[in-house]
């Protein structure tokens, strides 16, 4: 979005660590979550679709 400035912050997502990016308004832009075992990255998953974000239980903006 040309013109906001987004905010990303760690999170804890469903018990799987991630990254919560919002809007300056609160709302909801990306959500990154990863999926560790044996201590390595094995699964990225990454939200962009507003209407998923929106449904989500996410924490909020930090």
């Amino acid at each position: 979005m040309a013109g906001s400035a987004a905010q990303g912050h760690a999170a804890i997502v469903n018990g799987r660590p991630g990254v919560i990016s919002w809007s300056e308004d609160g709302t909801p832009l990306s959500l990154i979550v990863y999926t560790v075992a044996d201590g390595h990255i094995t699964e990225i998953t990454a939200v962009v679709d507003p209407t998923k974000l929106a449904i989500m239980d996410l924490p909020d903006p930090v």
